[in-house]
C-alpha cells in the first residue's frame, strides 16, 4: 500500500464531508442543524486519525509530537478550507435558512417586548448582512479547534507509542 500525503487525505476527507452534507440535505431532506452533523464530525475525525496512522505506519524515521501534529495540521487545514468554501456556497444558495433564523430572532425580540418595531427591523437588516460571515467563520473556527484537539491527542499517543517501540528495539 502506498503512503498518501496528509494534504491528499485532507482533500479526500473534505470531499467526503461535503458529499455527506449534500446527501443529508438533498436526499434525506434533513435540516442543516440535524444530528447528521455528528456523522460529518466523525468523518472529519476519522480523516485526521487516518492521516496520523498513515504517517506512523509508513514513516520509519524517529518522529516526535511536533512531527505527528504537523501531519494532522496539514490534514485539518485543508478540510477547514474546503468546508469554509462549501459553507459560503451552500448558504449563499440557500438563503431560506438565513431568513428562517432571522424570523425566529424577530419572534424572540417581539416576545421580549423590550424592542420597538424599527429596532427589530434594523436588527434583521444587520443579521442579514452578517449571516454569511458568521456562518463561515464559525465553521472555520469549529473545524480548526476540533482538528487541533484530535491532532494533539493523536500526536501525543503516536509519539509516545513510537518512543516505546524504539526503547524495545
Amino acid at each position: 500500500m502506498k503512503q498518501l500525503k496528509a494534504q491528499y487525505i485532507g482533500l479526500i476527507t473534505g470531499g467526503l464531508m461535503i458529499a455527506a452534507s449534500l446527501f443529508s440535505f438533498y436526499v434525506l431532506k434533513l435540516p442543516v442543524e440535524s444530528n447528521f452533523q455528528l456523522l460529518i464530525y466523525l468523518i472529519f475525525s476519522a480523516g485526521i486519525v487516518w492521516s496520523l496512522i498513515n504517517s506512523f505506519t509508513f514513516d520509519t524515521d524517529k518522529k516526535s509530537f511536533k512531527d505527528y501534529f504537523a501531519v494532522g495540521f496539514k490534514t485539518f487545514v485543508i478540510v477547514a478550507l474546503l468546508m469554509a468554501v462549501f459553507t459560503y456556497i451552500f448558504f449563499s444558495i440557500h438563503t431560506d435558512f438565513r431568513d428562517t433564523k432571522i424570523a425566529e430572532n424577530n419572534k424572540l425580540l417581539l416576545a421580549e417586548g423590550n424592542h420597538l418595531p424599527q429596532e427589530i427591523e434594523e436588527n434583521a437588516k444587520q443579521l442579514k448582512k452578517l449571516f454569511l460571515p458568521i456562518m463561515v467563520s464559525s465553521a472555520v473556527f469549529r473545524y480548526l479547534i476540533i482538528g487541533a484537539l484530535i491532532s494533539a491527542v493523536g500526536a501525543g499517543f503516536l509519539s509516545n507509542k513510537k518512543a516505546k517501540e524504539n526503547k524495545t528495539i
